[in-house]
Parts: C-alpha cells; sequence; structure tokens
C-alpha cells in the first residue's frame, strides 16, 4: 500500500477508531511506584499495530518512540501506551522505561518505550486509557485492519488498492472499506438522531412558551382595560402603560428562567454523551439560551404591552 502513489502512509491494526476491528480489554498492572495501590489490575484496551501506524494516523507522540523493525519477537518486549494510560498510573511522571504486566501473566513485562495522545476510539465523547503492542510480539488477529492516508482524494486510491490486493490474492475481497469521516459519521448517528429529537422538542416548547405568556398577559390586559383607563386618565403616558406590562410579565419569565438554568446545571450530565466539544456546563451556551428564552418572552410581553399602551381612556372607563 504505501508504494501506491499519492498513498503517504500505510499501516496495520487489530482496530481502528470508530472502525468494526477488534475492541479488546485486559487488565494490567505495574510492581512499580504508582497512584495505585500495589498490584492494583486497571482494564485497559489495546491494539497490536504495525510501526507506521501512528504516523499514518496521525497520533501524535509526545515522548519516548514508537514502534520500528526491529521490535521483532525475539527483541525485548515493548509498548507504546496514551497519554490517559500514563496519568492512570502515573500521573504526569515520565513513563519511558517503566513496565506494565498483563495481570494474568505477570512475568510478561512489558517496556514503555513511546507515551502518545489519546484518540477518540468508539464515542467522540469519550478518550479511553489504550495501549499498543507491536504486531511481531503480540500476533495478529484473523481480522485486521489495514489504514492508508491519502495525499489527496482517498476515495482516488481505491482503484490502486483493489488492483494491488489482486495481485496479492485474486480471491480476497475488500470488506468495510471506508474513510475515516465516515467511520465518524456512522458512530455519531445515533447520537445525532437523539440531539436532533431533543432541539424539535425543544423548539416546540419555546413556542408553546411564547404563547402562553402571550396568552396569560392579553388576557391580563382584557382583564384590567378599566385599571389602564384610569391610570392614562389620571395623567399615565402610553410609555409608563407599556413599562408596567411588560415589568409585570418579565418578572415570571426572569424567574422562570433562573430556576431554568438552575435546572439545567443540575441535570446537565444526563445529555453529556450527546455533545461533543462542548461541556454541559459550558458559560457560553446557557449565556446565548437565556439571551434567547428572554427575547422570546419579551416579544412574547410586547404585542398585549402595545396594545394595553394604545387603549383610550374614555372608552376603557366605559368598559365592562
Amino acid at each position: 500500500m504505501k508504494s501506491i502513489p499519492g498513498a503517504q502512509g500505510a499501516a496495520v491494526s487489530s482496530g481502528i477508531p470508530f472502525g468494526a476491528g477488534n475492541y479488546a480489554r485486559h487488565p494490567m498492572i505495574t510492581t512499580e511506584a504508582s497512584h495505585l495501590p500495589p498490584g492494583t489490575a486497571v482494564p485497559i484496551d489495546w491494539r497490536s499495530v504495525s510501526p507506521a501506524y501512528f504516523e499514518t494516523m496521525h497520533i501524535p507522540l509526545l515522548r519516548g518512540r514508537t514502534f520500528t523493525d526491529a521490535d521483532v519477537r525475539t527483541a525485548p518486549l515493548v509498548m507504546v501506551v496514551s497519554q490517559s494510560t500514563t496519568r492512570k498510573f502515573w500521573g504526569d511522571a515520565d513513563p519511558i522505561g517503566r513496565t506494565l504486566r498483563p495481570s494474568a501473566k505477570p512475568e510478561m513485562a512489558f517496556t514503555i518505550v513511546g507515551e502518545v495522545g489519546d484518540v477518540h476510539d468508539q464515542a467522540l465523547n469519550q478518550r479511553v486509557p489504550q495501549l499498543y503492542y507491536s504486531i511481531p510480539q503480540r500476533g495478529s488477529w484473523a481480522l485486521m485492519d489495514v489504514v492508508v492516508r491519502a495525499s489527496g482524494s482517498p476515495a482516488a486510491l481505491l482503484p490502486a488498492i483493489r488492483q494491488r490486493i489482486a495481485q496479492l490474492d485474486a480471491g480476497l475481497a475488500l470488506a468495510n472499506v471506508k474513510t475515516e469521516d465516515e467511520w465518524v459519521s456512522i458512530s455519531a448517528a445515533q447520537p445525532r438522531l437523539n440531539t436532533t429529537l431533543l432541539t424539535v422538542f425543544a423548539t416546540v416548547a419555546l413556542l408553546i412558551a411564547a404563547i402562553g405568556i402571550y396568552g396569560v398577559l392579553a388576557y391580563s390586559v382584557n382583564q384590567r382595560t378599566r385599571e389602564i383607563g384610569v391610570r392614562m386618565a389620571l395623567g399615565a403616558t402610553p410609555g409608563s402603560v407599556l413599562n408596567l406590562i411588560v415589568r409585570e410579565g418579565m418578572k415570571v419569565v426572569l424567574i422562570g428562567v433562573v430556576v431554568g438554568l438552575a435546572g439545567g446545571l443540575a441535570l446537565g450530565r444526563t445529555v453529556s454523551s450527546l455533545v461533543f466539544g462542548v461541556t454541559v456546563r459550558d458559560p457560553v451556551t446557557f449565556a446565548g439560551v437565556a439571551v434567547a428564552l428572554v427575547g422570546v418572552a419579551l416579544a412574547a410581553c410586547a404585542i398585549p404591552a402595545r396594545r394595553a399602551a394604545r387603549v383610550d381612556p374614555m372608552v376603557a372607563l366605559r368598559y365592562e
């Protein structure tokens, strides 16, 4: 795959982010000083990858090195860990040279030679600790993923990839051929649907609230027509009447906004799985929602308030 024109890199892995490959984890322990009690086994997601995997997937190297062709079965056992794995065991300390062992086979000590950045693996809102083995040392699976990074359009490489595989084995079929963007889109389909439904329901709720505010204030103005006429007959200006109606309506609205914001802060964690790249207590989001609600309520208050400000005092005083 690397020799195909237009391919910047290629690698093999037992599973790729958001893909349909192997998603496995096993408990790991360390015999060195750690934040955890001695012998604590921590389940960690793992992959078997070829040396060029991190460069091909653009996973940043933070410390040490990644795998090389020298990391074969007969060489000392090594592994690469993600930043979350390092912090799980040693906090911000340098993990290079430390060892991790599978709890089921503590005699196998894998020396950490590199630390890489975390990746979103199965969900956009989750980054789980991961560790990586060299394929020659850990072995491969019956199902492996081949990743190819294109310098241009990924679709333009597909015919050449099919031709190269046919040259190797004419009976070998490609399965699950997708770009990483397509894998991400598939994984986000259900959260996207849930978010769309919530948006529709929230819009309907906002519309119902606006209609409710308008209806209550319109009824209140109708019931207070005689009072408004007396006020205007005694010298109240249309502006003061307008301010009175809007102020009384917005007082209830502001109380509702404060209660709603408090409820949103308390229940924010329940929708954390539906948002990505925004914290559930993002101040900009809460401020924007509050401003939108106040704006809609102000518009709902303005119509009956303007009607009240145009009341003829003589007509209002005769109103029954």
